[in-house]
């Protein structure tokens, strides 16, 4: 395949090489007669400058205006006599020429983008439909065996020989029950049930949950919540989930003996709350790729924590953002953005 696709590369390439050629040759030729030719000429170049957008993108269209301008620009100067009006509509058209490039190649970078993303979303509904179907078929027997072996574990002796591998079958499968639980949840239509809280006590909760994972890390939790915060209608068991996943990734990020912050606060009509952890940092994979289904550096999960972050906050109509701590502080910040009214609460989950 590799060797298919080097074979046809340089095969486009010698097609715009050719082309350059012919028309290099033909300018060369008429440089001392006919020389009003030679804009019908320049005209040509863009025949390889579409071409080599088109098969090469930005960097093969600038390679190709590039070339094109270093030949006529030496061109201009072995026959150089002075300005002349000729000489100055051939330096406008090597400008457009080269603008013509810019452009043309940004344009097929952005299909090439878009045609990337689709495929990519076409793939991951086609991934998250299959895996749906294989959860929901787990399910069943998990809690089956998880069930079991809690009944079983009630009922044996603290000294029995089977107690510690009974003991790794319950929590493995209970794992994977949370696993197919996930999957589910991802899978399901996103129906929230409204009340009228106050966010802070949410907040609250979140961290009393959190603090045993926090001290088994002995990482510090802090809060800075803001007082005067009023009640909003929000589906608080919903919003915990979004706060346990923020709170337990930045634990996880952060090492032993740093604080992972927690911060309400109200900017005209909105209500922000920023997670901060001071951990190593995400990468640009990690950036690109944070909200995609199943994407997952971590060796236990399966990639789908922060999508439902963001579906449960987009169904509030809100925003989650995230952004590096300014220098030289470490970490990252994940920043919810929830509006005061929620209004119409749309139902439907980003796939």
């Amino acid at each position: 395949m590799d060797q298919i696709l080097s074979h046809k590369n340089g095969l486009k390439l010698g097609i715009i090489t050719i082309f350059i050629a012919i028309i290099s040759i033909a300018i060369v030729i008429t440089r001392q007669s006919h020389y009003q030719y030679h804009s019908v000429y320049r005209e040509f170049y863009l025949f390889p400058l579409v071409l080599a957008a088109f098969w090469f993108g930005l960097r093969g269209a600038l390679l190709t205006s590039g070339v094109i301008t270093c030949f006529y620009l030496i061109f201009l100067w072995s026959i150089w006599y002075g300005w002349s009006a000729e000489k100055i509509n051939a330096f406008i058209e090597i400008l457009f020429l080269n603008g013509m490039g810019l452009i043309l190649g940004l344009l097929h970078e952005r299909e090439k983008r878009e045609q990337r993303r689709s495929q990519k979303m076409e793939n991951l509904a086609i991934i998250g439909k299959t895996v749906s179907g294989i959860a929901h078929d787990m399910k069943i027997p998990l809690v089956a065996i998880a069930g079991f072996a809690r009944r079983i574990l009630k009922k044996m002796d603290g000294d029995n020989p089977h107690l510690e591998q009974l003991t790794i079958i319950y929590q493995e499968a209970q794992r994977l029950e949370n696993m197919v639980k996930d999957i589910l949840d991802y899978a399901r239509p996103l129906n929230l049930r409204l009340s009228r809280e106050n966010v802070n006590l949410v907040i609250e909760e979140s961290l009393i949950l959190l603090k045993g994972t926090a001290e088994a890390k002995q990482v510090i939790l802090v809060s800075r919540l803001f007082p005067d915060i009023v009640a909003v209608e929000f589906d608080p068991s919903r919003m915990k989930q979004v706060f346990i996943n923020l709170l337990t990734n930045a634990v996880q990020a952060s090492p032993a003996g740093e604080t992972v912050s927690v911060s309400s606060s109200v900017d005209g009509g909105k209500i922000v709350i920023d997670v901060t952890d001071h951990g190593h940092g995400l990468t640009a994979e990690q950036k690109e790729n944070i909200f995609t289904p199943f994407f997952t550096t971590k060796k236990e999960g399966i990639g789908l924590g922060l999508i439902m972050v963001k579906n449960i906050v987009l169904a509030h109509r809100g925003q989650v953002q995230f952004f590096d701590n300014p220098p030289p502080t470490p970490g990252v910040t994940f920043r919810v953005v929830l509006p005061k009214d929620v209004g119409v609460i749309s139902s439907s989950i980003e796939k």
